[in-house]
């Protein structure tokens, strides 16, 4: 049964995430020439697998609507499903998905998938190029043309303009601009070129009387106050789960691919275990931490202070 809901939720949408199995993706081959054949292949479909998931609860809400059931009541459905599933494959029974290919796990555990050709009601069509004679090309050979496969005389050489002779144009348009910009420069900065009037001597002004000395009290120097930092902590929660022994299988996962910044951490209830990204920013920069961790995760995202 699971494997006809994935089926019917993948060419829905064009996807569909298996839970602790991967993602299954249609991708779109568009038209292609063979310039060998002489032929157009018709854009086709294919469908791709990969282990990496991140459960968008597509397939859970497709049996709740398929069976009639509840969310909680259709999510017990789903582990029970997926429980049947993976023993099948542990035991290295080849699960069949009507319309997409086959999943089996090779000899040394890794799950391998192989695709179905989609149905495709579109032939390769044939071409052949066709050479319009007010089109054909001319070619140079000495001081003979070919044109269309029609070789004509020349009483003399065709000139060609040296090529350095057109690049030396352009110093007609360049040098001017050149000398310009030049006067420009040289008359906003004329007067640091300048030096500077010379200054009138001042009169020397008596030398004021020092004060007498008194007991002087030395004061301990005055240290800067520390500036107030306006930043302030955050995570940006990237999935959620109620039970903490599938937060953690999905932490372990996302470490396991490289994402070493991923965090675990509980609601101070201890009903939702969530995985994010800790940040420490100015308030004004909380919008642009949540899109990139959006970005870059693909997945839907929310802030937790």
């Amino acid at each position: 049964m699971l494997q006809q809901y994935i089926t019917e939720v993948l060419f829905r949408q064009q996807t569909c995430i298996v839970p602790q199995v991967g993602t299954f993706t249609i991708q779109h081959i568009p038209a292609q020439f063979s310039v060998v054949d002489q032929s157009l292949t018709p854009p086709r479909q294919q469908v791709q697998f990969d282990t990496r998931w991140e459960d968008d609860g597509s397939l859970l809400r497709w049996i709740s609507r398929k069976e009639n059931l509840l969310e909680p009541v259709a999510a017990l459905k789903l582990d029970k499903y997926l429980q049947q599933f993976r023993d099948a494959l542990a035991a290295g029974e080849p699960i069949d998905l009507p319309g997409i290919g086959s999943l089996r796990i090779d000899p040394l555990g890794q799950l391998r998938f192989t695709p179905q050709e989609l149905p495709d009601a579109w032939q390769p069509i044939g071409l052949e190029q066709v050479i319009r004679s007010e089109s054909a090309p001319r070619v140079l050979q000495g001081t003979t043309e070919v044109e269309n496969n029609q070789v004509v005389e020349h009483t003399s050489a065709v000139y060609e303009e040296p090529e350095s002779q057109g690049r030396f144009r352009w110093w007609w348009v360049v040098l001017p601009l050149v000398l310009i910009g030049g006067g420009v420069a040289a008359w906003m900065y004329k007067d640091q070129i300048m030096p500077p009037a010379p200054q009138q001597p001042e009169t020397a002004q008596p030398a004021p009387v020092a004060a007498p000395v008194e007991d002087s009290v030395v004061t301990a120097p005055v240290e800067p106050a520390a500036p107030v930092s306006d930043s302030i902590s955050y995570y940006v929660v990237i999935a959620t789960f109620k039970s903490r022994e599938s937060a953690e299988r999905n932490h372990a996962k996302r470490i396991a691919w490289g994402y070493k910044e991923v965090v675990l951490f509980a609601s101070k209830d201890s009903t939702e275990f969530n995985l994010a990204i800790p940040y420490t920013t100015m308030p004004a920069d909380t919008t642009a931490a949540k899109d990139s961790v959006a970005l870059k995760f693909q997945a839907p995202v929310r802030i937790v202070y």
